[in-house]
């Protein structure tokens, strides 16, 4: 287990290589998760393919505001818990776009679909097979 540490914040993280691709963990999740991070290749959201890539955008990620984010997350199971209802009906797992024009991370987040479909964020949310965007896609991705 790592940590990063730049100013007030600190992510704690995971960086493990498994064969051709570096899977990146972030534990920030409620209910004591991890998250994972992903990076866009010409078009495509996929794993790493090293670690010092992986290391350079934890810091994207890390100064990235995300509170809106944790809030939203936490209703999801705070919706299970209340209503018990199994957390795959109370949301749908969901890739949140951070970064730059020309450099895009994603990280796992599980949200409602309400939040998603009203979200001025990059969110895609996935309902089954098929993707909801968020409406701050002017135009969905390929």
């Amino acid at each position: 287990m790592k940590y990063r540490k730049e100013g007030k914040s600190m992510v704690k993280y995971e960086i493990v290589s498994d064969q051709d691709i570096v899977i990146v963990r972030i534990y920030d999740a409620p209910a004591n998760g991890w998250r994972t991070l992903f990076v866009e290749k010409d078009g495509v959201i996929t794993r790493y393919m090293n670690g010092e890539d992986a290391i350079s955008d934890l810091r994207i990620y890390d100064n990235s505001d995300k509170n809106c984010l944790f809030e939203a997350e936490q209703e999801f199971y705070l919706e299970s818990a209340e209503t018990g209802l199994p957390l795959a009906t109370c949301g749908l797992p969901s890739l949140v776009r951070f970064g730059e024009p020309d450099h895009n991370i994603y990280a796992t987040f599980n949200l409602t679909e309400g939040f998603i479909r009203q979200s001025e964020l990059k969110i895609i949310g996935y309902k089954g097979d098929a993707p909801i965007y968020s409406q701050g896609w002017d135009t969905p991705p390929a």
